[in-house]
């Protein structure tokens, strides 16, 4: 199972509540994964209240005497502070996903430089860097652009040739190139008897 990161944490705080609100138990530890250290002191902090209106007052007969003295149960209490967590971040959903990317993304940079000043002797240092990246879990980047003024000019002329290689096909291999483009296999003719 992947590591629990940030951009998980809407929706494993959701299955939550909804667990809580079916009346599911859900247990304790739930609240010091998912929640941060404040949310989970204002857990403990919102229960001792509870407790201490429990010493104060006798349990309310009625629902309307329940919510004049705002007595809750755990499982409601639990609920509140587990929706006010998932509002703060929903409402931050977008910095944590750049966050957990450029968490990413240097991991992959660290893997590349690795890999890219650890290749030995006759070994190409960024397929090396690449091979690293790869290995680390991450998809590499292939796209080195054009390295020199040589590399342009030999691409234009691999280009120019194969146009020119292209005009002397007969119509028959043109087709067959033209299906090999798009993924297709021609169709096999049958033989006349």
């Amino acid at each position: 199972m992947p590591k629990l990161n940030a951009t998980h944490l809407p929706s494993r705080i959701q299955e939550v509540i909804d667990q809580l609100e079916r009346g599911e138990e859900v247990h304790q530890n739930k609240n010091g994964t998912l929640l941060t250290e404040g949310q989970q002191r204002a857990l403990a902090d919102a229960w001792t209240q509870q407790q201490a209106l429990r010493k104060k007052h006798k349990p309310p007969k009625t629902e309307e005497e329940k919510q004049n003295l705002g007595w809750k149960d755990k499982r409601e209490v639990r609920i509140e502070i587990y929706r006010q967590a998932l509002g703060e971040l929903e409402g931050d959903i977008i910095n944590i996903h750049l966050k957990q990317l450029a968490r990413e993304q240097a991991q992959a940079t660290k893997a590349y430089l690795k890999g890219f000043f650890g290749a030995t002797g006759l070994q190409d240092k960024h397929s090396a860097g690449n091979i690293a990246v790869r290995q680390a879990g991450f998809t590499p980047s292939l796209d080195r652009g054009v390295a020199n003024k040589r590399d342009k000019e030999i691409r234009e002329l691999e280009k120019q040739t194969l146009e020119r290689a292209e005009d002397t096909l007969s119509d028959e291999e043109r087709e067959h190139l033209e299906w090999l483009r798009e993924g297709k296999k021609p169709a096999k003719k049958t033989k006349k008897v």
